[in-house]
């Protein structure tokens, strides 16, 4: 029985056989698995390397070997979905005590404006230096974690094989935003205002705002820890069903249980770090007072987030002008979710329907059948007043009248009828449309049966009396 010998063995005895045994070597692996690539140049995790090469022998596939193997997989799968949690519960809390830092010694700034090169400053912004190093090194290594998941589902040791363009794209895009902070030290540059203003002043006020975007990583961590992730079957009916359990699927789902807690919470976020924004724009490049700057950001945040616009308050940076334009584009974001869940909470449910189509069919039968009732009574009064001759009168018009507007109600009751009929075509309906059809087929299956057979019975005596004639 052969032993068993590892991938990298086999590549280091492929590459020093000769030529001669190149072709003996390749006839005794004939029946081994050999992987999709080769092993230069590729990024190789420590679970692959030890992995062994199994002879697809008729006698090794066993169902205790893909039992065996099957389970070490998915118990292999499983480690991985947890570390990559993990690694999401590392970028959601370093993300947030990088932003709590940066918010700290911001407000620091506010109160002092020659903090900046203090040392409660500097050792702020080291620990958020800190923080983001911690944030990309956990950010690379979920990426990996990701990639040797499809791996491992693939079967390949390649993660070029199985990882698509667009996750090293979103890869370098995760890594640029959250590198971003102020650095420990005081950069300042001259910035220009719109009104042609001129002030050197410190870069860490659009570091600060550009390091809220971290705050994605909040709807990544509450993605993992979803009950629809956390059952074990979720992965497997998604799978199964061609569905990417993601941020988008979950969030439909809140938007699904309770869409109005999850839009005032999504606008009370988004109002909160517009407001914040705003606020720190224009008390570092224009050195408002802290109580105006407060109230004013909060007024120009609410009418901009709103879509008002009154125009007594305006930015007086180019960053609160930006600041401005990406919170109406919230705010139009919001406006249409409201709009959305305002439409599908008026629309009625199915059972609503069926009841409310129920109701109008009778309503309307009734209607169908007095309208029929009053042409048949005004055709016998104008017909005795017929019979009686005489000059028309008053009442004989008055009927006439009457027997027109009958038909005309006669008539549009029936139209009515039918167009409801048609357009209200419902799950119920098909059901009993299905049941109706399997019943009459099983009849004219019966009836068919009990044809054959007394079709057989008249053969059989036909024969016989052939017999008997003979």
């Amino acid at each position: 029985m052969k032993s068993k010998a590892t991938i990298r063995d086999y590549y280091k005895s492929v590459e020093n056989v000769s030529d001669e045994d190149d072709e003996m070597s390749q006839n005794e692996t004939t029946n081994q698995y050999i992987p999709l690539v080769q092993e230069k140049g590729r990024l190789r995790t420590k679970q692959y390397h030890t992995m062994d090469v199994q002879p697809l022998t008729p006698a090794a596939v066993t169902a205790e070997t893909i039992l065996k193997n099957l389970g070490s997989r998915l118990e292999q799968r499983k480690k991985l979905i947890l570390r990559r949690r993990w690694l999401v519960d590392v970028e959601f809390v370093m993300a947030v005590i990088g932003i709590s830092l940066m918010m700290i010694e911001n407000e620091l700034f506010y109160l002092d404006p020659s903090e900046k090169m203090s040392t409660i400053s500097l050792v702020l912004k080291t620990f958020t230096s800190i923080t983001t190093g911690v944030l990309l090194i956990a950010i690379c290594l979920y990426y990996q974690t990701g990639m040797e998941i499809r791996m491992l589902d693939g079967g390949v040791d390649d993660p070029f094989a199985v990882t698509p363009f667009w996750t090293y794209v979103a890869w370098i895009v995760e890594v640029i935003v959250c590198a971003v902070h102020p650095f420990p030290s005081n950069i300042e540059v001259v910035f220009v205002s719109p009104r042609g203003h001129s002030r050197v002043a410190s870069i860490d006020g659009i570091l600060s705002v550009l390091m809220m975007f971290r705050l994605y990583l909040v709807g990544k961590f509450i993605v993992v820890h979803s009950r629809l992730l956390t059952d074990p079957s979720t992965q497997s009916i998604g799978a199964l069903s061609r569905i990417k359990i993601n941020l988008f699927f979950v969030f439909k789902s809140a938007m699904s249980e309770s869409p109005g807690i999850l839009i005032v919470s999504v606008m009370l976020t988004m109002y909160t770090v517009s407001c914040w924004s705003m606020r720190t724009c224009e008390m570092y490049y224009t050195r408002t007072e802290e109580s105006q700057g407060f109230s004013q950001s909060m007024w120009l945040s609410a009418i901009t987030f709103l879509t008002v616009g009154y125009g007594d308050v305006t930015p007086q940076t180019h960053c609160g002008r930006y600041i401005a334009i990406m919170t109406g584009l919230c705010g139009l974001a919001s406006t249409a979710l409201l709009v959305a869940v305002i439409a599908k909470r008026l629309e009625q449910t199915r059972s609503e329907r069926y009841v409310f189509n129920f109701l109008s069919r009778i309503h309307l039968e009734n209607k169908h059948k007095n309208a029929a009732a009053d042409v048949v009574k005004c055709s016998l009064r104008l017909w005795v007043m017929n019979k009686q001759g005489g000059k028309p009168t008053l009442t004989y018009t008055y009927f006439r009248w009457k027997l027109r507007n009958a038909v005309r109600e006669m008539r549009s009751a029936r139209a009515t009828l039918a167009e409801n009929e048609e357009s209200t075509v419902g799950v119920i309906e098909l059901s009993h449309m299905i049941s109706r059809m399997t019943v009459s087929i099983e009849k004219s299956l019966e009836a068919q049966n009990r044809m054959s057979e007394q079709m057989t019975k008249i053969e059989k005596e036909l024969q016989d009396m052939r017999s008997h004639l003979k």
